[in-house]
């Protein structure tokens, strides 16, 4: 069985200074700024081509899956149904409850995964 995502949600970039890229991601590419609720740190998203860039500004360190990590978020069709799939494959994942949740590739990488809403 696998997962199915339907298409590519969001790209997520860590950044360092949010005033400098949001000169380069609005001033320069022209992007269009994304409503983005306020998740506790700062950042910016922008609306490209039916998906998103997320920039996400942070300094830190986190043990484990860290969703500010640089990542691409997957859409799939039910978060129900990807929570059972990785339990039944003891895929370690972290989920706050809602209607998305994180894991790692195998090298590592950060990869949400995102019910449509």
């Amino acid at each position: 069985m696998t997962l199915r995502p339907r298409r590519l949600h969001h790209a997520s970039v860590r950044i360092g200074d949010l005033a400098r890229s949001r000169a380069f991601y609005e001033g320069l590419l022209g992007l269009a700024t994304a409503p983005r609720p306020d998740l506790g740190f700062p950042g910016a998203w922008y609306d490209v081509g039916g998906g998103q860039i997320h920039l996400i500004e942070t300094q830190k360190v986190v043990d484990g899956i860290d969703p500010t990590d640089p990542h691409v978020a997957l859409e799939v069709p039910s978060i129900a149904e990807v929570k059972r799939v990785l339990d039944a494959r003891g895929v370690p994942y972290l989920d706050f409850g809602g209607t998305q949740l994180w894991v790692r590739d195998p090298d590592g990488n950060v990869v949400e995964l995102c019910e449509a809403g």
